[in-house]
């Protein structure tokens, strides 16, 4: 369903009486479940509109680092694509060869791919095309959340730099979504649960109903969070602190902010790592081609020693 079509629902759902909580809850999983609850509990509390101006802040945000993380990835990107065109071009200049003309089988293959002239480079453009749709289904699914990325997710964050990374940006993620709900009357049980999911990352997204469960146990809030071992010291210093004073949503805001500023980081630091893996793929792809054409023309060189 499309953005259009799922705000025409919605509206037609408002124009038919319905709440705006029924509204929304109507749409399925269009909207993530932070973004529903949150509408839920402001109508309830008669703050939709400062609810709506939080949600527009972080929506706006997170816009905002996808547009800038792809933007450098822009050039290695454009390399990659380059190399793979001038591929596409070798392939269709060999059966432009006289040596080629004719005949069914290459005469004369410079990449050894069995690839040459317009049938060839039917094949290789198909291969790219069923590359291309696998990566898309890759991501697709990742994006959904399917049970097998789950699992890549908790592997993924052991890996040096990489995860630190993705740490990082998840828990600027759990900062904004905890300082959000703590400021409202929804209950810690729920709360809770819904703060971790929004971090995107199953690391701690699967904590939920242990937390939720430590919290109905009567435990505090940090005692909560520690029992997962997933949360950094200075995070749980805060949170500690804050909930002894009182005055854990301010203290939440200040380390929501801060995080931010460190997920920025961790954005161009994604960004850095995805370049250089694009650049080694780029390498790659010259390296191979280079041995490919170094290899017929050694076959050539061979072929016009033999004897007549």
């Amino acid at each position: 369903r499309s953005q259009q079509q799922t705000a025409g629902h919605i509206r037609a759902e408002l124009a038919a009486g319905k709440s705006v909580t029924d509204a929304f809850a109507s749409a399925g999983e269009y909207y993530p479940p932070l973004f529903r609850q949150m509408v839920a509990v402001g109508e309830q509390s008669g703050q939709l509109d400062k609810t709506y101006q939080r949600l527009a802040v972080h929506y706006d945000r997170t816009l905002k680092a996808k547009r800038t993380f792809f933007s450098k990835l822009a050039w290695p990107l454009m390399q990659l694509v380059i190399a793979l065109f001038v591929i596409g071009l070798l392939i269709w200049i060999m059966g432009l060869l006289p040596i080629n003309q004719g005949s069914d089988e290459a005469g004369f293959d410079m990449l050894g791919w069995g690839l040459v002239g317009n049938s060839g480079l039917v094949v290789y453009l198909n291969a790219l095309v069923f590359i291309g749709i696998l990566l898309f289904l890759f991501v697709e699914l990742a994006r959904r959340g399917t049970s097998w990325t789950h699992r890549l997710q908790r592997l993924v964050v052991n890996i040096p730099l990489l995860g630190s990374a993705l740490k990082t940006i998840a828990l600027a993620r759990f900062a904004w979504a905890l300082q959000l709900v703590l400021d409202t009357p929804m209950d810690l049980r729920k709360a809770l649960p819904l703060a971790l999911n929004a971090t995107g990352n199953d690391y701690y997204a699967q904590y939920g109903e242990d937390v939720a469960l430590q919290i109905e146990h009567g435990q505090t809030i940090h005692k909560s969070l520690s029992a997962t071992q997933v949360f950094p010291p200075d995070m749980l210093d805060n949170i500690a602190v804050g909930e002894e004073g009182g005055r854990l949503v301010e203290v939440m805001e200040r380390v929501s902010a801060e995080y931010q500023e460190r997920a920025g980081t961790a954005m161009s630091v994604l960004a850095q790592i995805a370049g250089y893996a694009i650049w080694l793929l780029v390498a790659g792809v010259i390296i191979i081609m280079i041995f490919q054409l170094f290899s017929g023309y050694l076959g050539m060189l061979n072929d016009a020693q033999k004897p007549i």
